[in-house]
């Protein structure tokens, strides 16, 4: 749900900003009627569709449509950063008529980029998983509702909070609007014509490229702090009663005023900071990959296996274990109970799958998610073999205790790619070693043996059966 909110606040929140102060700030801090505001956005909003529509239908023209987009965008921002001062100032400024239409084109602008940027963030993630209406369906609906709400009212209400702080405050607010909103746009304009070989590549480009996309995610946050400190400015400056006014009439008047100035700069610090709530909570939690839980380390006992007792794992949840294989390999794997506590059958597998690889699994309830692709399994399956389900691990049941040998884990040691350093032994001097830093290792019997020198390793390569001795003995 946050993940809607969040690619509209960032997308669309300057367009509701510019909305707002444009018309306040040409019409030289006199209160505008606005008529032209709901054209100009309706405009942006079918521009952005024809672009979003010709990238959908030529995929492989897609970047070169975005590229076009940013650049052509930008080149309007830019124009309306450099017009926003003499639009400020009527009197030395060009014709109301211009500023008027200045106005719709910009807001034009800067919403068709907005709407085709939120389509391009969304179209790779959708609204449900299945073809019929269901919860996330619903959920994922309402957010962009909530979202397109949000936004409105902030619109709105900065309409009315800009004459309580001033056109020059607001003339301020609207030039560091359009110049985060130009930044963004270069290093997007840059990278696509780079992406498109408008531009060769060399490295000065490539590092300036990269230095704004340091940059450039943060400043979707600029039109929201630009609102909240707009609304600070419009506290500052707010309606104090003089003293000398004892009229009760008039002090009410005046108290009302007050009051309804205060709830406008309170719609505005409350609807920015929602917006603001959520899109910090998508980015710095939402969005993170989730994370493996902690492997409980297990080594083989002199049998050779390691036993694990069905009561410790048959409560539904995942149970994640690691044991260290003979050349240092830590090799993850987890049981899980596919039915309840009173019809155990405990699914014992390798955390890893032969399509995807060590990613591993995670558990959201009656689902087994596999990190890499994000296939949800139903736990009952966990434990056969095919597509994305981890990998099954031979394991036996002796006395209510889950029992896997050294030798199978040894097996799983090639799906995984962590090396831990361990201590082992040279198998024909018995000189201790590093497995990290044995200058020669062989394969024999499944495990993995070190040397010290060459003369060992020749030695053991001849003859191992004289150096190792059988499994359990």
């Amino acid at each position: 749900m946050a993940y809607y909110i969040t690619i509209l606040a960032q997308t669309l929140a300057v367009a509701a900003l510019v909305a707002a102060l444009w018309p306040f700030v040409a019409a030289g801090g006199e209160r505008p009627r606005g008529a032209g505001v709901l054209p100009a956005l309706a405009a942006g909003a079918a521009v952005a569709a024809l672009a979003a529509g010709a990238a959908a239908a030529t995929p492989r023209s897609a970047t070169a449509i975005a590229t076009l987009v940013h650049a052509a965008a930008l080149a309007f921002i830019l124009a309306g950063l450099l017009l926003t001062p003499f639009a400020a100032r009527p009197a030395a400024g060009p014709p109301a008529l211009w500023r008027r239409v200045a106005g719709f084109v910009l807001i034009a602008v800067v919403t068709a980029q907005g709407v085709f940027d939120a389509w391009r963030l969304s179209v790779n993630h959708t609204l449900s998983a299945t073809d019929i209406v269901n919860t996330e369906l619903i959920v994922n609906c309402a957010a962009i509702v909530i979202g397109l709400a949000a936004l409105t009212a902030l619109g709105m209400l900065l309409a009315r909070v800009a004459p309580l702080a001033g056109r020059v405050a607001s003339a301020l607010a609207l030039a560091a609007a359009l110049a985060a909103l130009a930044v963004a746009g270069i290093e997007k304009s840059l990278l696509g014509m780079l992406r498109i070989d408008a531009l060769s590549v060399t490295a000065e480009r490539v590092s300036f490229v990269a230095r704004l996309s340091l940059v450039t995610p943060w400043l979707a946050y600029a039109p929201l702090a630009i609102a909240l400190l707009l609304a600070g400015v419009a506290a500052l400056r707010r309606l104090r009663i003089p003293a000398d006014v004892t009229g009760r009439i008039e002090r009410r008047r005046l108290r009302a005023r007050s009051l309804g100035e205060r709830r406008w700069r309170g719609g505005v610090a409350a609807t920015a900071a929602f917006l603001l709530a959520v899109m910090l909570y998508q980015d710095l939690y939402a969005s993170r990959p989730p994370r493996l839980s902690q492997a409980v380390q297990l080594a083989p006992d002199a049998r050779d296996t390691i036993r694990i007792p069905i009561d410790e794992v048959k409560d539904g949840n995942l149970h994640r274990f690691a044991y260290v294989s003979s050349d240092g390999h830590r090799v993850r794997f987890f049981l899980v109970n596919r039915y309840d506590e009173a019809h155990t059958s405990i699914g014992v597998v390798l955390d890893a799958c032969l399509i995807c690889g060590e990613g591993g699994y995670i558990q959201r309830g009656d689902e087994i998610i596999c990190i890499a692709c994000n296939v949800r399994m139903y736990r009952p399956t966990i434990g056969k073999p095919g597509g994305c389900n981890p990998i099954p691990l031979n394991h036996a049941v002796e006395d209510g205790i889950i029992v896997i040998a050294a030798d199978d884990l040894e097996k799983g040691a090639r799906y995984f790619s962590e090396v831990v350093e361990i201590d082992v032994a040279d198998p024909v001097s018995g000189a201790r070693l590093r497995n990290t830093g044995a200058p020669f290792q062989y394969e024999h019997g499944g495990r993995t043996w070190f040397f010290e020198n060459r003369d060992t390793y020749d030695r053991f390569r001849a003859t191992p059966e004289a150096f190792v001795k059988p499994r359990g003995a």
